[in-house]
């Protein structure tokens, strides 16, 4: 097989895994507060650090990306226990271990002892630390994260942000763990908006853009590899004549 075949496999191959990427990404556009990643394609030159680079072939493949946190837009839902970060933030969750996660979805519910859960059963923490009790769902949460009940403060939501956002991996749930143990700082001037929740931001006709554009050029690629292909079998009937 040419190195060109194995170039044009390569490429088929990191299309394939760039759809993959484009249809996770179509399934979750409706999540509330889902984060895209952006792909990116990458040439490997085999050889390259031997000494023998001239000799080499240059190969696709996808690499996972960075996750884009820009923000969703907002949409009003009515429930006084849905809560959207308008801006950079995060709420921090205490997972089943004890330890803490990073999540920006907000649609808040109370278990069983009034304590307000995310819908994955996770205490939210308040800005003080410590979970947070609420005696009615019935609250008014303003928008630097007070909570009031019969016009008395109660509580207040705590909102978090790390300096570089690049060091959050994705995990289950919606919720983002530091790769390197960084802990995030309070926001200082947090921008709630109670009753509205954040929505995904995937462009949707954007993404079908790509995926239509994935798909010519995966075809592209195939009748590259065709050609290829059909050299090869013409090299091998020129070897056969005599």
């Amino acid at each position: 097989m040419g190195s060109g075949m194995y170039g044009a496999v390569s490429g088929l191959i990191g299309r394939m895994q760039m759809m993959d990427n484009i249809s996770e990404q179509l399934s979750a556009v409706k999540d509330n507060s889902y984060k895209k990643s952006v792909p990116t394609f990458e040439a490997e030159l085999a050889e390259a650090n031997s000494g023998m680079a001239s000799k080499g072939v240059n190969y696709t493949r996808v690499s996972e990306g960075a996750i884009d946190f820009s923000p969703g837009q907002m949409e009003y839902t009515g429930d006084p226990l849905n809560v959207a970060i308008n801006g950079d933030g995060f709420f921090q969750v205490q997972q089943a271990d004890g330890s803490f996660g990073y999540t920006r979805k907000g649609n808040f519910k109370l278990d069983s002892e009034g304590t307000l859960i995310d819908s994955e059963g996770r205490k939210l923490m308040s800005a003080g630390g410590g979970p947070i009790t609420l005696p009615s769902s019935e609250v008014d949460i303003s928008q630097d994260g007070n909570i009031w009940y019969q016009e008395e403060q109660i509580a207040k939501i705590g909102v978090f942000q790390f300096t570089d956002n690049s060091i959050l991996q994705r995990a289950q749930g919606g919720m983002f763990l530091p790769s390197d143990g960084s802990q995030p700082n309070p926001l200082a001037d947090p921008q709630l908006a109670q009753k509205n929740l954040e929505s995904s931001n995937v462009n949707m006709m954007q993404t079908m853009v790509q995926m239509t554009a994935n798909l010519r050029t995966f075809e592209a690629i195939q009748k590259a590899l065709t050609a290829y292909n059909n050299m090869d079998l013409k090299a091998v009937d020129l070897g056969l004549v005599q």
